[in-house]
């Protein structure tokens, strides 16, 4: 839908009429949605499922089939009642009423199902359209909860968390699920993949070994795994923000940091020491990121960053990594 709006995806052909009763059909489906999207964005086949959605605006496919179900049963119930589809809605009603499984009963049960989800479809004589318009409005927010409920509970998603969305006109809003401003305001695509996958974090913990949720020191005791390869501190987690706005050990990077500040404090008032704390490098990236007029600065300051630091660190600089570790660090 994303891609081609003005044709009917394959995968929405009959869905208002078929309902969707067997898991093992729909998760196929789900796998399929996916794919696409972490094609779309330039994800590996194993990166964290809820930016799938967020980060594009597409609807998770099994609530939005029921959607699409539920627009047909308004039709249905709109129709004259000498209908044959008004006659048939009519006799799924006595059906559904004597515990026959029928068309409603099946619709009833996978609203219930979907994830996250305490609502259910009423019989048919308490059906109106209004009601249903209310049942998908309901749907669409406990989706979009779901979905903001899982990034404010990940460390890798720490850069997500309490974003507002920036507007071309007004102020910025709190938005869960939409095409994202960097998505369409970035143009060079190497600049926007490197902050598609930072945002997402797709970086972590291959590229950097700590999530950006690591704002504190670390203990002696925590692993070493964890510590910036660059600074040897046992104290410094490796954490997206430290390497981009405060390690100081590779003088590249450091000059390009100089560079970069420089260009966005027109932009953005920053601190006159030009030194940040390990919270205050979390704040400022997201604020460099979250901002219509600097996205593009620090799309290609991310990426000419990550260049060096998987150079450094000897990583491939293709993009390419191992798929094979991607716990939630």
């Amino acid at each position: 839908t994303l891609l081609c709006p003005c044709r009917l995806p394959p995968h929405q052909w009959l869905c208002e009429v078929i309902i969707d009763t067997d898991n093992l059909l729909i998760s196929m489906l789900e796998q399929v949605q996916l794919l696409c999207l972490c094609r779309l964005l330039g994800l590996s086949r194993r990166s964290m499922t809820t930016p799938l959605f967020t980060e594009t605006g597409v609807m998770p496919i099994r609530a939005r089939r029921v959607i699409l179900a539920l627009r047909y049963l308004i039709y249905l119930i709109n129709l004259p009642r000498n209908h044959y589809a008004s006659l048939a809605l009519h006799e799924n009603h006595n059906m559904r009423a004597s515990g026959i499984p029928c068309w409603l009963s099946d619709l009833d049960w996978v609203i219930q199902h979907l994830p996250g989800c305490s609502l259910s479809l009423p019989p048919l004589p308490n059906i109106s359209e209004e009601l249903i318009l209310v049942l998908i409005k309901s749907i669409t927010s406990e989706t979009n909860l779901r979905l903001q409920t899982e990034i404010d509970y990940s460390n890798r998603l720490a850069l997500l968390q309490h974003r507002l969305e920036p507007q071309k006109t007004g102020p910025n809003k709190l938005i869960t699920r939409t095409l994202r401003h960097y998505l369409t305001h970035v143009y060079k695509s190497h600049h926007r993949l490197s902050l598609t996958r930072l945002l997402c974090g797709d970086m972590v913990p291959i590229t950097f070994h700590s999530s950006p949720a690591r704002t504190h020191s670390l203990n002696l005791g925590e692993s070493h795994s964890k510590w910036c390869r660059a600074c040897l501190s046992p104290l410094q987690p490796e954490s997206p923000q430290h390497v981009l706005l405060q390690c100081t050990a590779i003088a590249a990077i450091t000059t390009l940091r100089n560079e970069f500040l420089v260009d966005v404090a027109v932009l953005i008032p920053l601190p006159m020491t030009r030194t940040f704390t390990n919270v205050e490098s979390l704040y400022y990236l997201r604020a460099f990121i979250f901002n219509w007029s600097t996205v593009r600065r620090v799309a290609r300051f991310i990426h000419e960053v990550v260049v060096i630091w998987k150079a450094v660190t000897h990583q491939d600089l293709d993009g390419s990594y191992d798929e094979s570790s991607n716990e939630n660090n």
